[in-house]
Order: structure tokens, then sequence, then C-alpha cells
């Protein structure tokens, strides 16, 4: 039951963390500009019909420079898009854009869904909080995405938080911001 999965994800998420803390050594700079390009264009060709779109703004070219580990961040990233089309009705739209502000990179994915309440946004981090819809696969909507994607944004010194869209009548936006590093 649920103890049982409790348990995994701290474990899971722990795991990702010392991962993130073994792997600082092999941190090199990653320009988040295309590699958010590449993971748009794989969750487009793996479109279903139905599934929301995907729209993004690049950002110039070495502009988005964070130190990291580009298979982790791409991990996490590909969890929090995945997240944002999996809440948003049929053929809406999920926004992501990249952009540098002051000594963060900031990278912003909104979605056209219902939105997440004040009371859960820490909860949707840190635990279960989706049961998967019976006709899923239990892994989808296993509330593991966040947590896991918290654990690897916060190995790189980062923060995850979600609000409500101020441009749109519905939609959550997932903020991530990484220290941006100088290394151009």
């Amino acid at each position: 039951g649920r103890p049982a999965l409790q348990r995994l994800l701290s474990d899971i998420s722990e795991a990702a963390r010392t991962d993130a803390e073994l792997a600082r050594a092999k941190f090199e700079a990653v320009d988040i500009g295309p590699l958010i390009e590449q993971l748009v264009g794989s969750w487009e060709s793996r479109r279903e019909k139905g599934d929301a779109r995907v729209a993004y703004a690049r950002p110039r070219r070495q502009s988005t420079l964070v130190l990291g580990d580009p298979a982790r961040l791409a991990r996490a990233l590909d969890n929090v898009i995945d997240n944002a089309i999996s809440f948003s009705p049929a053929g809406g739209l999920v926004e992501v854009a990249a952009s540098r502000v002051g000594k963060q990179v900031r990278i912003r994915i909104d979605d056209e869904g219902p939105g997440v309440p004040p009371e859960a946004r820490e909860a949707i981090f840190n635990r279960f909080h989706s049961m998967p819809p019976e006709n899923e696969d239990f892994g989808r909507h296993s509330g593991l995405g966040l947590a896991i994607a918290k654990a690897i944004v916060e190995g790189h010194d980062g923060q995850i938080s979600v609000q409500d869209r101020d441009d749109a009548p519905s939609g959550a936006r997932f903020v991530i911001c990484l220290p941006a590093s100088d290394d151009r």
C-alpha cells in the first residue's frame, strides 16, 4: 500500500540528490536553449491525436547557460513537460520558455489545465499526489515525476515551484530557476 510507495519515493528522491552530489564533479556548461528544443522536438514526434501541442520560444544561443549534468536536467524538464501535457485539455497548448534573469536561468512551463490549488503546491513535489487513472500505466502518473524533477533541480542548486498563470483564465505555471553559468 501507500507506506511502501512513500518509502520508494523517498528512496528515489534521496538517490537523485546523492546522485546529483556525486555528479557535481562532472558538471559542465549546458545551454538550456537547445536542450529544451530537443525535448520539445521529441514530444512533437511522439504526439498522439488529442495530445496538447508544445510551443517553445527559443532563447538566444548561449544566453541560458547553466552548470550541470545534461542528462539529468533533460530528465527533470521532460518530467515537468510530461506533467503539463497530461493535465492539458485535448489539443491544448503547453508553452515553454527559457531566459536569463540576473544571475539565474528561468524556465517556465505553462499549461491550460485546471491549475494547482494553493494548498497542494508543496505536496505535488514531494509525494504521490495523483493516483493514476484506472486505464493508465502505473508510472506515467505515479506521482514520481515531479518529485524526481525537484530532486534533480535542487541537486543543481535550483528551485522549482508552481503558481497560477497570470496571463490566462486557467492553467498552471511551473517555474524552474537554476544558477546561470558565466562560463561563456
